[in-house]
């Protein structure tokens, strides 16, 4: 089933966040933090794909994820600056790893690329070993707040990308995105932005995103109260489709 999902949160120093730590976590890489002097060991196993996009103006060190995360560090100093911003978005099940790689680039160049801004991005497997159908694949990508100049970051904030305006930017392209790749693959699947009541689907009700604690619990075979939550959604969501098939079935007849 389509499912979609887009969030986006500020990784600041304040908020006890280090860039350098979500980088690790992301994609799995050995990292050191020269701002904290931490170095992080979390190794993955589930990165289907991983790569940094940079603007074609990029030192060239700034393909380099030890690197890029230095000169995001050393441009803040601030010990409660905002060094980046978090994006995690869902990703279609229905299709191919390749096409998540596209749908992933597409809306990173369109967004932050062509406005002089990299991005650090990988995509999750999500597996459910019991149930391949419920896999759950996933990007997480990381952007900077500034942009990217010939000789390393802007001495200036990118303060653009703060205003609410981009929040609907960002997550209207990412729907358009996922369904360009839908039509591609010749499926009639789509996915929406907008709310369920502005889709006028009043009867559906959203499901909640699991965690990645609660994910990996359910995984185990474990129950979780949020796991429990998200199969009666989609139990009630379910019933509700059926219902609405049934009446869209008798509508013919009771015109006559």
């Amino acid at each position: 089933m389509a499912n979609y999902h887009l969030e986006v949160q500020v990784i600041s120093r304040g908020k006890g966040r280090s860039v350098t730590r979500l980088a690790n976590y992301i994609s799995g890489k050995r990292l050191h933090d020269p701002y904290q002097g931490t170095t992080y060991y979390k190794q993955r196993q589930d990165v289907l794909y991983y790569n940094i996009f940079q603007p074609t103006n990029a030192p060239p060190a700034f393909h380099d994820l030890q690197s890029l995360c230095n000169a995001i560090e050393g441009a803040e100093r601030r010990y409660d600056a905002r060094t980046a911003r978090e994006f995690k978005g869902s990703l279609p099940n229905e299709l191919p790893q390749q096409e998540l790689i596209q749908i992933t680039s597409e809306f990173i160049e369109a967004n932050f690329l062509d406005q002089g801004l990299c991005a650090i991005a990988a995509i999750h497997e999500g597996r459910n070993n019991q149930d391949p159908s419920r896999n759950n694949p996933h990007v997480h990508i990381i952007v900077p707040t500034r942009t990217v100049e010939p000789s390393g970051f802007s001495k200036k904030k990118d303060r653009e990308r703060d205003k609410r305006k981009h929040i609907s930017i960002w997550r209207a392209h990412w729907a358009l995105v996922q369904n360009r790749a839908y039509e591609r693959n010749d499926l009639s699947i789509r996915v929406s932005h907008e709310s369920l009541l502005v889709q006028g689907c009043y009867g559906r009700e959203p499901v909640n995103h699991l965690s990645l604690v609660d994910w990996q619990k359910e995984q185990r075979g474990e129950v979780t109260p949020a796991g429990v939550r998200r199969r009666a959604l989609a139990a009630r969501n379910q019933e509700y489709a059926r219902q609405l098939q049934m009446e869209q079935e008798l509508a013919p007849m009771l015109r006559r």
